[in-house]
């Protein structure tokens, strides 16, 4: 008896002293959060939308949840034999379900500019020039057309407010205040151990600035939303292709757009706590249904006011949603930890040639002939589109 119960203390010790498994900078998820949903959800639906949104292959999800007659068990730690308990209501028809009836006058929509642009251009990855020409900077596009958007809507009567008003970082981290976190990501990398010592420095030196430019600037958004508590969150950017050649760049023919809400989790970021717990949260808010619905309506929007065709990915890290072209579900950190409905806006290849054109033009007044045929300037393009698709969605009730 003695023996069995030794083994047992040492089991429970052993598994509360298991460290949670997050990504970086992540905090260890309260599970607790979750009570007020207990009883709000049918099995049916909690299956449905964990298969057709959120974690399309069951191989993925089965490790971490298990769903039985009365609940779904849903595993806290990695590694450890804690589970929290959601239980389902006791008829297929669930409570507090969302609605997508709200108008744009009276909304509170909040707009996420992507990246930072500015002096932060080149570190993010979203800087580039041809010969002489004035570089392509993402961040101060997207802040460009968010103040556009901003300015209409509250026109129109929303409540509109950005994350970022500026070429700026949010966060008041900087590269060097993550030496202790990227020299222990290093360490971990052991196939990186046998190249040069510039080499070394250098991959050590990127994952810094990773951690401050997308990670720790999105968490620092994520808190200002916390604040907010918008109705909606739109995420401004633009799209790139790969270059042909990265040695020498040179502008693609390709030109197209798509439009992302969440989902698609697979089963290496779910054994991840925080990223398991943050699905199962968005699952419970029901957010997908409004995502879905200003999702559908701005690729319409788009694929109107811009003539362009809709994207479709290839690999497992995207799900098609709904029917209309151009909707995906994916796992992003933005629309993963920002708290409302979230939808994600990527049209333009910005180094297509048309566009590359269209951007080095500028901010002109009226239109010009572009390729063609006569455009306003790609900002007020932009912009409109966002405006329309939003009309579109929020005059009424679907």
């Amino acid at each position: 008896m003695g023996k069995w119960w030794l083994v047992g203390l040492l089991y429970f010790l052993g598994s509360f002293m298991t460290e949670a498994k997050l990504t970086d900078l992540a905090e260890p998820p309260d599970w607790s959060s979750l009570d007020s949903f207990q009883k709000s959800i049918s099995k049916q639906e909690f299956i449905t939308q964990l298969n057709e949104v959120y974690c399309p292959r069951d191989s993925w999800w089965s490790p971490w949840i298990e769903v039985e007659k009365n609940r779904a068990r849903i595993r806290k730690k990695n590694g450890s034999d804690e589970w929290y308990d959601l239980h389902f209501s006791e008829s297929n028809k669930s409570a507090n379900q969302s609605s997508c009836s709200f108008q744009i006058s009276g909304s509170k929509i909040l707009i996420d500019p992507g990246h930072i642009g500015g002096d932060f251009s080149v570190m993010e990855g979203r800087h580039f020039s041809i010969g002489d020409d004035k570089p392509v900077m993402e961040g101060e596009l997207a802040l460009s057309v968010a103040l556009l958007v901003k300015s209409e809507l509250e026109r129109k009567g929303a409540e509109v407010d950005l994350t970022r008003y500026y070429n700026e970082p949010v966060t008041i981290s900087r590269p060097k205040d993550f030496d202790d976190l990227a020299m222990s990501w290093f360490r971990k990398m052991e196939w990186l151990h046998g190249l040069s010592e510039d080499e070394k420095s250098m991959r050590i030196k990127k994952r810094k600035e990773l951690y401050f430019y997308r990670v720790s600037e999105i968490i620092a958004r994520s808190e200002i939303i916390r604040k907010k508590k918008p109705d909606l969150i739109l995420c401004i950017h633009l799209n790139a292709a790969p270059w042909p050649d990265p040695e020498k760049k040179s502008l693609v023919s390709r030109n197209d757009y798509h439009v992302l809400v969440n989902g698609c989790y697979m089963g290496g970021e779910l054994a991840y706590d925080n990223q398991r717990y943050e699905m199962i949260w968005r699952l419970l808010n029901r957010w997908d249904v409004s995502e879905r619905f200003i999702a559908e309506h701005m690729s319409k929007a788009f694929a109107q006011n811009t003539g362009l065709p809709a994207f479709a990915y290839k690999g497992p890290n995207a799900l098609k949603i709904g029917e209309v072209e151009g909707v995906w579900a994916r796992n992003l950190l933005a629309n993963r930890i920002y708290e409302a409905p979230v939808v994600f806006l990527e049209p333009y290849i910005a180094n297509s040639e048309v566009v590359y054109q269209r951007i080095q033009l500028g901010e002109y007044s009226g239109t010009k002939i572009i390729n063609g045929e006569l455009r306003s300037n790609l900002i007020l393009e932009y912009a409109e589109s966002v405006v329309y698709g939003l009309e579109k969605a929020l005059s009424k009730t679907e």
